[in-house]
């Protein structure tokens, strides 16, 4: 195990540095998982102090993503390299099984109830169904071209899947497991997220710069909101009244009103930033930097960044452990 110090952001001054500490003080501690592709690692940080609590290598090539059972007791990660997935005890920080997916394994995402992970494979077109029960496939489900994320409604009675390559959203029954609708949703759709009561989703769409608002009920599409420079990771606040947009080529995260329906303003960050998490209690933002080998933490009250963690090579995919689990 290592602990790492994390590196300050130069722009502090003394009165930032006192609003720092003040946070930390009414922080909760979670821990921020890190997919790291170029060395085949996962950093853990501890986001009260900001600090590298341990790294790990489960064992797959080029993790991607990953995600975390409801309960917290276990990660998983996506390896794209491998084409399969790890389970990991959190608790313990070891692998406890491996589960073969399709080709590049993607994104994942743990049912509500615990008991399934799906498994979003862009090179074969499919997402791997995995009983965590029997610790087996249990199906695989054609969708679109390159699917990339997959995100469950609250209920747990309908997944989503973000197809990059044919542009559109696979809205899949979870229980039969088939298809019950197909959402246009722009080239390069990937980040998706769906706020607490299952009411709206939104969706990046890279290819043509922009993201998608859709009514998750309906399947209406309700606005599209412009944003250069290939918008890409999303992530929403837990009180579903904000959302968050990383624009790869921008290097901006945009803050965007679920209400209003619109960005209010463009947080500059790290150098082709891709993926975003927020913790628990919605105070703080993660964003992977790939081309600075570092994590960006963001203080969602001000709305600037609070520290810049040193992590692995090609840091990608990124996730906070549940709230329940501690």
């Amino acid at each position: 195990m290592r602990r790492q110090i994390v590196k300050l952001v130069p722009w502090i001054t003394g009165l930032a540095l006192v609003v720092g500490v003040t946070w930390i003080g009414q922080a909760h501690a979670y821990e921020a998982w890190v997919t790291n592709q170029e060395d085949h690692t996962v950093t853990v940080i501890d986001t009260e102090t900001n600090t590298v609590l341990d790294t790990i290598t489960p064992g797959g090539k080029k993790p991607h993503n990953v995600a975390f059972s409801p309960d917290g007791a276990h990660a998983f990660v996506a390896n794209v390299a491998s084409n399969d997935v790890n389970m990991i005890e959190t608790k313990t920080r070891k692998v406890v099984a491996t589960f073969p997916a399709g080709t590049r394994a993607h994104g994942l995402a743990v049912a509500p109830d615990g008991k399934q992970l799906w498994v979003t494979n862009p090179g074969s077109n499919d997402v791997t169904v995995i009983d965590l029960q029997l610790r087996q496939t249990i199906d695989t489900i054609p969708v679109g071209k390159a699917p990339a994320l997959v995100v469950f409604d609250p209920k747990g009675t309908r997944a989503f899947v973000s197809n990059g390559g044919s542009g559109d959203l696979s809205v899949i029954d979870a229980k039969s497991r088939k298809i019950i609708t197909t959402i246009e949703a722009g080239k390069g759709a990937m980040g998706t997220d769906i706020t607490w009561d299952g009411k709206l989703l939104l969706v990046t769409a890279g290819d043509v710069d922009r993201i998608d608002v859709i009514d998750a009920m309906s399947h209406h599409v309700k606005t599209r909101i412009p944003r250069e420079g290939e918008p890409h990771g999303l992530v929403l606040s837990p009180d579903g009244k904000r959302a968050y947009v990383v624009s790869r080529k921008a290097n901006v995260v945009s803050v965007v009103d679920c209400k209003q329906l619109n960005i209010i303003k463009d947080i500059p960050v790290g150098k082709r930033i891709d993926i975003i998490t927020i913790t628990p209690d919605g105070r703080r933002l993660y964003v992977t930097s790939r081309d600075t080998n570092t994590v960006i933490a963001i203080d969602t009250l001000t709305e600037k960044v609070v520290a810049e963690i040193p992590v692995g090579k090609d840091p990608h995919g990124i996730a906070v452990l549940p709230a329940s689990h501690h």
